[in-house]
């Protein structure tokens, strides 16, 4: 019959899991730091969310900002089992571990007074500025959420967090001034206070919730 007909090899569609991988990997391993995961840890949840995205392909939203969202939900579900089994892993029998537990805060004045400071910045900054804070340090929403929000790219919205971050240490520090015997501005937030804060802002967000919730 002469030689064969050769055709073109058919268009190959990709997997939809795949095409997922490549449009929001990064999004999906930023969301993943910003809850805490690094190191090895932040690149074998990366790797789960994807598995639990291939295994419930079906039902993985068509349209791709929606899909989106459910890969940020999945990694954030991930995140917590995460922790659970961790903690499950280090846990130790103690029958002493009631009664030798101590209360938090350890110190409930220094507590408080850490809210009222809290409180007390945050009234001195702009709106929109103590929202960014809000929805990025504390209610853990990634910087292509807080840019579309805003309107903006990524590289605005970061600039517009590390502006946020600034104002509020440059209120704690007017405010702490300003207290009866404080001379010195604080210039800097140290680890342990930034824990503090993130604790007492937390503890505002539910106070205001707990307020719109009874109105």
């Amino acid at each position: 019959m002469g030689d064969s007909i050769q055709r073109p090899p058919r268009p190959r569609h990709k997997p939809r899991v795949q095409v997922l991988y490549e449009l929001f990997l990064g999004e999906v391993r930023e969301r993943l730091g910003s809850l805490g995961l690094y190191g090895d840890d932040l690149d074998e949840l990366v790797q789960i969310v994807f598995t639990v995205a291939n295994r419930r392909a079906a039902v993985i939203p068509r349209n791709d900002e929606t899909a989106r969202r459910w890969l940020m939900e999945v990694a954030r579900k991930q995140v917590s089992n995460y922790r659970k089994l961790y903690r499950h892993a280090y846990e130790v029998l103690d029958p002493e571990a009631i009664a030798d537990a101590v209360a938090e805060p350890q110190d409930p004045e220094q507590y408080h007074a850490t809210i009222a400071l809290v409180q007390a910045a945050t009234r001195l900054m702009p709106a929109e500025e103590r929202e960014i804070l809000l929805r990025h340090d504390v209610e853990g929403e990634t910087l292509h959420e807080i840019a579309k929000w805003l309107g903006l790219k990524k590289s605005g919205a970061h600039v517009r967090v590390q502006q946020a971050r600034a104002r509020f240490v440059e209120k704690l520090a007017l405010v702490e001034a300003q207290k009866k015997g404080r001379r010195r501005k604080r210039r800097f937030v140290p680890a342990w206070f930034a824990g503090l804060l993130v604790g007492a802002w937390r503890w505002l967000v539910e106070k205001r919730r707990q307020i719109a919730r009874l109105g």
